[in-house]
């Protein structure tokens, strides 16, 4: 153990350690991490349901960039993905009069010369004048391929996108553009994460308990003791991190 480890405050540090720890033993399905994750879970007046799992199509992910690989995947030919990604943000952000992607001219949807996420500033350097709806269509583009959702988890015909906090609160602005990237993934790539059919998709916080996440690092730790021996790198840095939250009075 290092001193760093009795101060690191950065989420994707026991993220990665919380990606570790759902791969192990899944052959026990709800005796399993990843069944005690969802065991933990406390979801209050919300349609999905995540009990009598079958535990198929198990799917551990971290740091979800999906919808930028899946644009390069679909190189040469990315208009039929862009447009329909398109189609799903305007839905998204209520907006009307905004064309598609493969609608713009030709400087701002050639893959070639312009990457998405750049549109708005492309725009702006060649003087092509977007309207107002546009421009927050294609902003919230630019939102989808920078952001990368914490954790995503994929069972049976349920899609679960992990919001993770440590010390920190949960934003709203953050939420919803997390909410906004899982709609993407169950209808655009739900095939890609293995999926027949469009998923179920809910957002789920993971962050400390003052916070009212759905699930608590103090949770997490407690899987972690039945799972591992004492001086295992994974248990020493989540008693660690939980230490830390009692420290600051947030678990």
């Amino acid at each position: 153990m290092t001193d760093y480890d009795k101060y690191n405050r950065e989420e994707r540090s026991f993220c990665a350690h919380l990606f570790r720890l759902l791969h192990e033993n899944l052959e026990l399905k709800e005796k399993s991490p990843l069944g005690q994750l969802l065991n933990k879970i406390t979801l209050k007046n919300h349609d999905i349901n995540l009990s009598n799992l079958n535990y198929n199509n198990i799917g551990i992910f971290f740091e979800v960039a999906i919808i930028r690989d899946a644009f390069k995947n679909s190189k040469p030919s990315i208009n039929q993905f862009m447009d329909e990604l398109i189609k799903i943000i305007i839905r998204q952000e209520g907006a009307r009069e905004c064309r598609l992607y493969s609608q713009l001219p030709e400087v701002l949807c050639n893959h070639e010369r312009t990457h998405p996420e750049q549109i708005r500033r492309k725009a702006e350097i060649v003087g092509i004048q977007l309207k107002e709806n546009e421009n927050r269509v294609f902003g919230a583009l630019q939102g989808m391929f920078n952001a990368k959702p914490d954790l995503a988890i994929t069972i049976d015909n349920k899609l679960l996108a992990f919001e993770a906090k440590f010390t920190e609160p949960f934003g709203e602005v953050q939420l919803k553009r997390t909410g906004h990237i899982a709609e993407v993934w169950a209808k655009l790539l739900y095939k890609d994460f293995g999926f027949k059919a469009e998923p179920e998709f809910f957002i789920i916080k993971l962050g400390a308990m003052k916070f009212n996440p759905h699930v608590s690092w103090t949770n997490v730790l407690e899987i972690a003791k039945k799972t591992y021996e004492e001086n295992d790198r994974t248990l020493v840095a989540l008693k660690n991190g939980v230490e830390l939250l009692k420290c600051y009075k947030l678990e």
